[in-house]
């Protein structure tokens, strides 16, 4: 393989799971919830809220594993165009909503105790505040680790 297609699909494979290291890197060292903005009573109650729909997530973080894959050998395959490679990243977001959704849940839980300040820290950074509550992949590392795993495995394969 040329040297030049070969980094073009590392290049195209990065980009695809760049993402997901953010995620991993932007979550709350405790799990879901708002890090240092939100109290210890908060992140417990929204982790119960979590552990009540493990199963659920367990799930969706495996089909998100395996979505990532396709989409991954999507953009790699040598007759690779956008209509089938936007198809593979659609169903990664789908899946991705789903998980976010099942957050909000958790996060609809203990929203009547936020205070003010809180929220006017939220506001300040509300990227970081969206990742901690919702996820922008949403799932935990669990998930993230088995979309990075099954991503590379599938590059080798072409």
């Amino acid at each position: 393989m040329k040297t030049r297609t070969l980094l073009t699909h590392l290049f195209v494979a990065a980009g695809l799971l760049c993402p997901a290291a953010f995620q991993a890197a932007a979550q709350a060292p405790g799990g879901p919830g708002g890090g240092g903005i939100l109290t210890q009573e908060q992140r417990t109650k929204m982790r119960e809220t979590m552990q009540a729909s493990q199963t659920e997530v367990t799930q969706l973080n495996e089909k998100l594993a395996a979505a990532q894959k396709a989409a991954v050998n999507a953009a790699l395959a040598k007759d690779a165009d956008e209509a089938s490679v936007r198809a593979k990243i659609e169903a990664v977001a789908k899946i991705q909503t789903d998980i976010a959704v099942l957050r909000f849940k958790a996060v609809k839980q203990i929203a009547s105790t936020v205070t003010a300040e809180q929220k006017t820290q939220m506001e300040e950074a509300p990227g970081m505040a969206y990742n901690a509550l919702l996820g922008s992949f949403g799932g935990g590392r669990g998930g993230m680790g088995g979309g990075r795993g099954g991503g590379a495995g599938g590059a080798r394969k072409q």
